[in-house]
């Protein structure tokens, strides 16, 4: 997980994989995704890594079948 204080770095839409450069004190869920509108998040957070968990189970699941 990055450091708070870490301000380079990409906020990206995990819809779309879109990525746009990171402002510095502007949280990246300030900022929606200019293809589809959703918010964005920073990438490498924690919330990005528990998406990607995500992605992994429902992929290791849909292998398993």
């Amino acid at each position: 997980m990055m450091p708070y204080n870490e301000c380079d770095g990409n906020c990206i839409c995990v819809y779309c994989q879109i990525r746009v450069i990171h402002e510095q004190k502007t949280p990246c869920r300030e900022h929606n995704c200019r293809q589809c509108g959703r918010p964005l998040i920073r990438e490498g957070s924690y919330h990005h890594q528990l998406y990607l968990e995500k992605l992994k189970a429902a992929d290791n699941a849909r292998n398993s079948k």
